[in-house]
């Protein structure tokens, strides 16, 4: 199985919209109103001929709702949620993850490069405005989703 590591805010919808979150009410229903996750049908669409590939979620929002939460927010897509990474550290929690499973073909999904090491080969970095419509980054994964496994 191939890893999709991802993190939402910046990839699957606008960094800036998450300001829009209410503390009121339910998480799903702030997100609705906030119009996140808007950019997850283009991920569900390029995965659609790729069924050996699973998502693992490294972004903050792990901490805020429970997995069947998670797949929920991801809509269509989240039917290929297989975990979430340890810790708060992203590229920490990546490593670890994928040393414990003996990872060797993964792509991570992220706004902030900053959080990883110098060229790290493994990394998508995402336009935190852009996410998943920057064309740079749609080729990038698709460039990998039609490697060998």
């Amino acid at each position: 199985m191939r890893i999709l590591f991802l993190e939402f805010d910046g990839v699957l919808h606008p960094a800036s919209a998450t300001s829009r979150i209410s503390p009121y009410g339910s998480l799903k229903t702030s997100a609705q109103r906030a119009w996140l996750f808007r950019w997850a049908w283009i991920l569900d669409d390029m995965l659609v001929r790729h069924p050996d590939v699973g998502i693992v979620v490294h972004s903050h929002w792990k901490g805020m709702a429970a997995q069947a939460q998670l797949q929920g927010l991801l809509g269509p897509v989240g039917r290929r949620m297989v975990g979430v990474t340890p810790g708060q550290e992203r590229w920490q929690g990546i490593a670890a993850t994928a040393e414990i499973n003996h990872l060797r073909n993964y792509r991570i999904l992220d706004s902030r490069p900053g959080a990883y090491p110098p060229r790290l080969a493994e990394l998508i970095a995402c336009d935190p405005e852009a996410g998943l419509r920057e064309f740079s980054v749609l080729r990038q994964l698709q460039l990998w989703l039609k490697t060998p496994q």
